[in-house]
C-alpha cells in the first residue's frame, strides 16, 4: 500500500462574484435605473467587506458611520472610502439622476475601493 500524502489544504476564501454583480448594474443601467445602479454598487462593495472582515453592516448604521467604521476598525484608507461614501450619499439622496460620468466616477471610486480591499481590479466597464 502506498503511503498517503498529505496535501496542503489552502483556505479559499469566499469571493463576490464581481462580473456577475456589475453585469446586474448593467441591467439597471440599460433600464434607466442609473440610481439604483449607484445603490447597487455601495451594496457590492457591503457585500465584499461583509465576506473579507466579517464586519457587516448594522441595521441601525448609516453608509457613513459604517465608512467611519471600515477606517477605525478594518484600517481602510480615508481618501478611498469617503468620497466613494460621499458620491453614493449625494446620488441617492440628491433626487437628481445620475449621469453617465458620474456613473462611471462612482465606479472608478468603487474600482479603486476594490483593489485596496482585495488586490484585485475591476473588469474595465464603462456606461
Amino acid at each position: 500500500m502506498a503511503p498517503k500524502v498529505k496535501r496542503s489544504k489552502k483556505t479559499q476564501e469566499p469571493e463576490v462574484d464581481i462580473k456577475q454583480k456589475f453585469e446586474n448594474v448593467k441591467v439597471l443601467v440599460e433600464t434607466s435605473r442609473s440610481k439604483e445602479a449607484i445603490a447597487y454598487i455601495y451594496l457590492i462593495y457591503n457585500d465584499i467587506i461583509t465576506l473579507k472582515h466579517k464586519k457587516p453592516r448594522l441595521a441601525y448604521q448609516t453608509i457613513r458611520e459604517y465608512a467611519i467604521t471600515c477606517v477605525n476598525e478594518l484600517g481602510q484608507k480615508p481618501e478611498t472610502i469617503y468620497p466613494f461614501i460621499k458620491k453614493i450619499e449625494d446620488i441617492i439622496y440628491g433626487g437628481i439622476e445620475p449621469t453617465s460620468k458620474e456613473l462611471n466616477y462612482t465606479i472608478e471610486l468603487f474600482s479603486n475601493l476594490y483593489n485596496e480591499v482585495t488586490g484585485k481590479s475591476v473588469p474595465a466597464l464603462s456606461f
